[in-house]
């Protein structure tokens, strides 16, 4: 199935984009580990593999 294909090789992403993190208020991707971003000072932040999780999901229909 295409999918588990596509959901594997999100689960291997190296490890530097595997720890990226993508700003909500301004876009910006930065390593995970502040609390705040470090562009714009928001709080509000979410890990890049996990939004690209989700898009395949939201994509083939399956979540």
């Amino acid at each position: 199935m295409v999918v588990s294909s596509v959901l594997l090789v999100v689960a291997r992403v190296p490890v530097p984009l595997r720890n990226l993190a993508v700003c909500t208020a301004c876009d910006e991707c930065f390593e995970l580990g502040p609390e705040v971003c470090p562009t714009c000072g928001s709080e509000q932040h979410r890990p890049l593999a996990e939004l690209w999780e989700e898009r395949v999901l939201n994509v083939t229909g399956l979540n």
